[in-house]
């Protein structure tokens, strides 16, 4: 014969089962180290460059071939785009890549910098 264990019956005072509610702040955290992932993971971030009046328009294209892999025609275009209108952008990456770009471009001595893209904009 199986060994019972005797219990007392546990009164619930005529309400039914009890409900929790999860809390919002769990949720909300969760939902921003998602986004936080996503800002990290997608292709969300730019390098851009910008004119200077130390690096030739030719090492600038250079660099562009060498370190960020454009072809020699995007590479010219990016370059001239930066001459004329201060700035431009070099790509669209995912994070770990643009700052890999961002930080070798930097290194040439061109001036940079990386910026993550509002994708809902």
């Amino acid at each position: 014969m199986p060994a019972t264990i005797e219990r007392a019956p546990v009164k619930t005072g005529g309400a039914g089962p009890a409900i929790l509610d999860r809390p919002l702040v769990e949720k909300d955290q969760r939902k921003a180290e998602e986004k936080a992932k996503d800002r990290v993971g997608n292709e969300g971030w730019e390098v851009r460059i910008y004119n200077d009046g130390m690096n030739t328009r030719e090492f600038v294209a250079r660099c562009l071939v060498q370190i960020v892999g454009l072809s020699e025609m995007s590479a010219y275009q990016t370059m001239m785009q930066a001459h004329q209108n201060g700035i431009a952008v070099v790509g669209r990456y995912v994070y770990e890549r643009a700052e890999m770009y961002h930080e070798a471009l930097k290194k040439n001595g061109i001036i940079c910098d990386l910026v993550p893209v509002d994708e809902d904009a």
